[in-house]
């Protein structure tokens, strides 16, 4: 399976329109050369600018198809037809969803205070071109903050872009974030996610990069913006295009790295975070289902299971979403494969809120399963809720029929027609955003 990942990348590079020239996986990009432009701080250059008018594309509405255990509460377009990672905002008493924006720009703004009516805050574009499929939310004190990934299309603008958002309408450009201002002994700056650590308080402490040209980790402290230095780094020692880290996830004590065809490493928080050599806490290999990369990866609420996820291997009925028995880290242990009945796509961006599991599965929508490990020798994922997003294969952004639909999703208590519930706002890559509710609302702490 070596390279499978390149071959299917090229091939929906090829089959891409417009601008869109990648696939969902990141494309290994140069360092900067050593040119004056790239050798220069990048952010002397860089900047955020408002657009003026959103487009009207891509407004199709993807309501009123079946779904269970999930309502319908509203649908927003965005305008573009290219919308990535999703995350929220809580500031000055009201509620938003941030999108990233791809190529088209940068990210895209909404209010959603009430769900029933979100509203439009902007979208916002860099001034130099970059490929910004990733955005996490973080807040310091009352003041709330976005990390932006940016892959360059001009191969200088790159790296990890900090934006304060305490003001939604008034976004303000902190600073542009690589090896050339983090005191980094290895260059860096191709970033394709991050992943942030919180403090006890909840606050942004450490992102955590994955470096597309290095194939590695990068831990930057940023608590003191000002300030901001890499503290710590993690790599394979096969580490190459093929062998990259794609997504992190951080639970607790554990940091859950997704390392594409090395499978998923699992490594000590506080090591990490102590800028300490690391060591792994399973061997790497050891949770790497044969035939597929590792895109993310989520524990369940005990710790003792981990679901791993790979997006590009479509072949059904392989399962591309696996449940791993973590309990025995020297000796890891598939418990469970997970699948879809006549499934349009392959699963992609996942997350854990008590038993349940949901996954954002591009063109099959919305989708949440119920996992019990009472039984930890034979633990069960089972079907439990579901929002159908596009009744039949559509062609997305890249002119394949696998990637289509729902990219990711985040939870949060709300308020629907007067009466409690949970809300999940979905984003739909060429659609914008989608808000559904389950009543009564989970009974359980959401992440």
């Amino acid at each position: 399976m070596k390279r499978l990942a390149a071959a299917v990348l090229a091939l929906l590079a090829l089959l891409s329109c417009n601008t869109l020239t990648r696939g969902l996986a990141p494309t290994p990009t140069p360092a900067p050369t050593d040119t004056p432009e790239a050798t220069a701080n990048p952010a002397a250059q860089f900047g955020l600018e408002r657009i003026q008018s959103l487009p009207d594309d891509c407004k199709e509405s993807p309501l009123s198809l079946a779904a269970d255990k999930l309502t319908e509460v509203a649908y927003l377009p965005t305008g573009y037809c290219f919308n990535g990672e999703i995350d929220l905002i809580e500031t000055g008493g009201r509620v938003y969803t941030v999108q990233s924006l791809a190529f088209e720009a940068a990210f895209f703004i909404a209010d959603v205070t009430d769900p029933a009516h979100p509203s439009p805050v902007g979208a916002w574009r860099w001034n130099v071109t970059a490929y910004t499929a990733d955005v996490k939310a973080f807040r310091q004190g009352s003041r709330w903050y976005l990390a932006l990934s940016l892959e360059p299309d001009n191969n200088i603008v790159c790296g990890v872009a900090v934006v304060e958002v305490t003001d939604p309408a008034q976004p303000k450009l902190v600073d542009l974030y690589s090896s050339k201002n983090t005191g980094s002994a290895v260059p860096w700056c191709n970033t394709h996610t991050a992943e942030i650590s919180a403090d006890a308080e909840g606050n942004g402490a450490y992102i955590y990069v994955s470096n597309i040209s290095t194939g590695d980790l990068r831990v930057l402290d940023v608590r003191d913006l000002s300030r901001v230095r890499e503290i710590n780094r993690y790599t394979v020692s096969n580490a190459d295009p093929d062998h990259f880290v794609h997504d992190t996830t951080i639970v607790g004590a554990r940091v859950y790295v997704a390392y594409w065809s090395s499978g998923l490493i699992i490594l000590d928080r506080a090591q990490v975070e102590a800028g300490q050599p690391i060591t792994p806490l399973n061997a790497p290999g050891s949770i790497a289902p044969e035939g597929l990369q590792i895109h993310k990866a989520y524990p369940t609420a005990d710790g003792q299971f981990v679901f791993v996820e790979d997006e590009v291997n479509y072949r059904p009925p392989l399962s591309q979403l696996r449940l791993y028995d973590i309990r025995d880290m020297a000796a890891p242990k598939e418990a469970a494969a997970i699948a879809l009945d006549s499934q349009y796509s392959s699963p992609h961006n996942l997350l854990v809120a008590g038993d349940l599991l949901f996954v954002g599965w591009y063109t099959d929508g919305v989708r949440v399963f119920q996992y019990d490990t009472h039984d930890p020798e034979h633990p069960t994922v089972t079907p439990f809720a579901f929002k159908a997003v596009r009744p039949t294969k559509t062609k997305g952004v890249f002119g394949s029929d696998i990637f289509d639909g729902i990219w990711g999703v985040r939870l949060r208590a709300c308020t629907v027609a007067g009466e409690a519930a949970t809300c999940v706002y979905a984003g739909d890559l060429t659609r914008g955003l989608i808000i559904l509710a389950m009543k009564p609302p989970l009974p359980f702490p959401l992440p």
